[in-house]
């Protein structure tokens, strides 16, 4: 396979593995234990090696996108996550940034809506060295509207990625966290923002929508996984065509489509774009 030209952009990193925790080419540790059966994945304790590039699957597009927001960077790197989990992605960009001479300050926004997560990430962002002001790190939900919200308590967090606001009504039981709107979290930001990566379990058709002005002059290139059903993720597609966004990346929930590496089979569907006005 060859793979996306952005990987070039990056160097492969040597690990010391700890043990319990796997590693992805860029020397990001991340601690098995945050997914149910990726222990049996974890090399050694002391062994040494080079991790791959990676494999050929739908979260392969997640790390395209990533990279090419930070290759793209010059001064600051500024990255957002909805929906963070254990801050996979927001780590990633932080990390890659790193290795740019363009890039000499970074700045991250990450909120995870359940607690165990949040405390994951924090973990995560820690055992990756990414500490300090500029790395806001948030327990809550993006919402329309600021506030407090109800979301699912996980019987197992280690299992359960796929939490809704909207499950709740399912006769789940739930806790009340802190809502915040995406507005107030860019705002957290000191400028423009180079990527906002959305996984927010269906959420974004509420999230998104009502902020379209606001995000066409504050980001550079978002990634939306979309849920619920497929009407819905080409509504997502036309609606930032409609604001005048350019779609790098459509791949509909659900199907085996055809990209420039090989057919992948998505599970969430995946809407990428670029804003004419920065790119």
């Amino acid at each position: 396979m060859k793979h996306a030209a952005v990987f070039d952009h990056f160097s492969p990193k040597q690990v010391v593995a700890s043990g319990y925790s796997i590693y992805d080419f860029l020397g990001v540790t991340t601690d098995s234990r945050f997914k149910k059966g990726w222990s049996k994945f974890a090399p050694p304790r002391g062994s040494k090696y080079t991790p791959p590039l990676p494999s050929l699957n739908e979260h392969y597009f997640d790390w395209i996108l990533t990279l090419e927001s930070v290759a793209r960077a010059a001064g600051a790197y500024r990255m957002i996550e909805l929906g963070a989990g254990w801050g996979t992605w927001s780590v990633i960009g932080a990390t890659a940034a790193r290795q740019s001479a363009r890039i000499d300050a970074i700045e991250i926004v990450a909120i995870e809506a359940d607690h165990t997560h949040y405390d994951w990430m924090r973990r995560h962002f820690a055992s990756n060295d990414l500490t300090g002001e500029t790395m806001h790190l948030i327990h809550g939900a993006v919402a329309p509207k600021a506030g407090t919200v109800r979301f699912p308590i996980l019987e197992d967090p280690s299992e359960d990625y796929g939490a809704s606001m909207k499950q709740v009504h399912s006769g789940r039981p739930f806790i009340d966290v802190p809502a915040y709107t995406l507005a107030s979290l860019m705002d957290r930001m000191s400028g423009t923002v180079d990527f906002v990566h959305v996984d927010i379990q269906g959420a974004e058709y509420d999230i998104i929508p009502p902020i379209m002005d606001l995000l066409r002059k504050r980001v550079k290139s978002m990634m939306i996984g979309t849920h619920t059903s497929l009407e819905k993720h080409h509504e997502m597609s036309e609606l930032f065509r409609r604001n005048g966004w350019r779609e790098t990346m459509n791949y509909p929930r659900g199907e085996l489509c055809v990209t420039p590496y090989g057919n992948v089979q998505f599970g969430d569907g995946l809407v990428a774009v670029e804003n004419p006005d920065f790119i």
